[in-house]
Parts: C-alpha cells; structure tokens; sequence
C-alpha cells in the first residue's frame, strides 16, 4: 500500500500478537516521513475545553464563550494545525482531491472506539462550496466512520472563513439551521458534532447553538485539527 498523501510505502508489518488475537486490523493510508510531520493534541498542555495547544489552562476563547454565550465548551482534535496540516486541507478542499479524506482514517477510527455517542452530525458545506467542489469535505472525512445524520443546513456565508481574520471570524453571524428530522431525536441523547478544523470555534459554536435551541444539553464537538 502507498501513501495517499505522497506516494511512499506504507509499511503494514503486523505484530504476533495482532495475528493470533485476531483483531480488527485498521488501514493505514499514511507514511511514516507523513506522520512525522503532524503534531498530535495528546498529552500537552491544552485548554481542557477546546485543546488549544499549550494554553496552560482554560484559553480566552473558551473563556469568551463561556461568558458571553454560557457555552462550556466540550471540544476534542487530534492535531495541531501546523504546515503539514495546511498543505493537506489545501489539496484535499482547494484542489478537491477527494481521496484525501482517508488520509487520517486510522487516527480518527481509533479516536471513535474510545469515544461514544448517541447521535453523530457534522457540519455541512454551504451550497455554493458544493457545487465548486463537487463534495462535502467534512462528510467525506468522516463518513466511513461514523453512521452520520445531516441535521443541519448551511447557507452561504459573506466570504469563506478562511479569507476572514480573527475578527471577522467571531462576528460572522448565524448561518446554520435545523432541518425538521431533529425534532425526532430525543432530547436526551448525546450530540457529537464533526467539523475539520477548530480555529476560534465560532462555526461549531454556532453549530451548538442550533442544538441548544432545540432543547438538547449534552453536545460535544470534535475536529481533526485545532
């Protein structure tokens, strides 16, 4: 197998014990030069709310959204956004390479046996990012690994996020709503909702608010980079 990012071998070795416990062996997509370049979230000095790397505490933005908003904020990411973590959003959503989203299969599958939830959502591309790529990449990045519900729409926002600076990004107004099959969840259920990457964290917190409105208390929140 090759690296979907670069090409290179993929070495798949398998241990005696993964042989004769006969467990489920999940793909790796990525090199070992790959994964040398990303910096995973784990184990450092993270915001215990949003894992914004070396904080060494709760970070002014979970801070803002607690007092402004009344958002504890319950977020999970596996990376910090570095350079390798660019390049790869760059070709995957900028050039729409499509078969990208298994890059992190591995990584994320594992994170999801660890971690479980009644209700899995994500968040949507708006129309217009549709129909230019030709695919969701959020769907696409976790699809073969969550049993996803679409629950939210998204409209076409001003300019994308990423042309926006800090700023621009916390005061971008509302763009999401529900569609009508969240009214059959039951309000009890534990809401995780999916997005690729937790800049500010205004997206999600918007996400949040759509599921708060609707009566739902237990949401959390996950990304692959922070």
């Amino acid at each position: 197998m090759k690296c979907l990012n670069c090409g290179n071998p993929i070495n798949n070795n398998l241990t005696i014990r993964e042989i004769f416990l006969f467990k489920e062996i999940i793909p790796n997509y990525m090199c070992n030069l790959c994964r040398q370049e990303l910096a995973p979230l784990v184990g450092r000095n993270n915001c215990p709310r949003c894992m914004k790397p070396e904080s060494g505490g709760i970070c002014s933005d979970c801070r803002l959204w607690e007092q402004k908003f009344g958002i504890i904020n319950c977020h999970q990411a596996l990376f910090e956004y570095n350079r390798f973590i660019h390049s790869y959003f760059k070709l995957y959503k900028r050039y729409g390479d499509v078969l990208l989203a298994r890059l992190f299969y591995q990584d994320i599958k594992n994170w999801s046996l660890k971690n479980h939830f009644d209700v899995v959502t994500y968040i949507p591309a708006s129309p217009s990012h549709l129909q230019a790529r030709g695919f969701d990449p959020v769907y696409e990045l976790y699809t073969d690994i969550f049993e996803l519900q679409q629950l939210l729409v998204k409209a076409d926002a001003d300019k994308p996020q990423a042309q926006k600076n800090r700023l621009e990004r916390l005061e971008t107004p509302q763009t999401f709503s529900a569609l009508p099959t969240i009214e059959q969840i039951p309000k009890n259920q534990h809401i995780l909702i999916l997005d690729d990457i937790y800049t500010t964290g205004r997206t999600l917190m918007h996400a949040h608010d759509i599921f708060l409105s609707a009566g739902f208390k237990n949401i959390s929140t996950f990304s692959l980079s922070r």
